[in-house]
Order: C-alpha cells, then sequence, then structure tokens
C-alpha cells in the first residue's frame, strides 16, 4: 500500500514540534525483513525493532481529511497504540515526526496536546 503522506521517524533532539496529525491507526506491521536482514546493525539507518504504522488522516491543520499517512518507527516509541487508536502526530520540516501519542477522543484541541 502506498501512503499519500509518508513519514521518517527521528527523535526530537530538542526541537519543537512544528505540526500535529490526528490519525486513526489502521495497522500496525512488525518489519523484521527477510531473515531478518532490516535489524543488521551494520546497517546504519536502522531503527531498533522497528514497526510500520498505517493511518487515516482524521485532523490537520491545512490538509484535508482521509488521506493516508505511514511512519517507520522504534516499537518502543509506539508504546501501547494499537490498530483503531487514535494518536497525535508531531512533525517538523514536513515530513519528520518526533513524536507520537494516543488520544481518547477525535475531538480534542490539538493546541492542548504536548509532543514529545
Amino acid at each position: 500500500m502506498s501512503a499519500d503522506i509518508e513519514l521518517t521517524w527521528e527523535w526530537p533532539a530538542d526541537r519543537a514540534v512544528e505540526q500535529k496529525l490526528l490519525v486513526k491507526v489502521l495497522d500496525v506491521n512488525e518489519n523484521s525483513g527477510y531473515f531478518s536482514f532490516n535489524k543488521t546493525p551494520s546497517i546504519a539507518s536502522n531503527l531498533p525493532d522497528p514497526v510500520t504504522v498505517s493511518a487515516k488522516l482524521m485532523a490537520q491543520e491545512e490538509e484535508p481529511k482521509n488521506k493516508t499517512v505511514e511512519l517507520t518507527l522504534p516499537k518502543l516509541e509506539l508504546g501501547s497504540i494499537k490498530t483503531d487508536d487514535l494518536a497525535i502526530l508531531g512533525v517538523v520540516e514536513g515530513k519528520i515526526c518526533i513524536c507520537i501519542k494516543s488520544v481518547e477522543s477525535e475531538n480534542i484541541d490539538l493546541d492542548k496536546i504536548s509532543c514529545p
């Protein structure tokens, strides 16, 4: 599945979120690759225990709803978020996600949610 918006994961590194996306998680997929090739420590771009989250955009400041979003991040950063949950993605530089946080309702004020 090709997503409308593909995000790259990076840790916050003292950066502030520039944009928040409210998403509904459609799928959480662990990606170890064939014979765990993607977990090879010699590949510098690898994330520890990567999972790919596919989601539907529910709200964003500038984009229309119902676009799909895809993000690969460390399993630890995902926390307890699972399929059908709502979450906030904190984005910098348009395509870099620096935080993910579970939320209870679609009717929340994005400005009142801190991420990270």
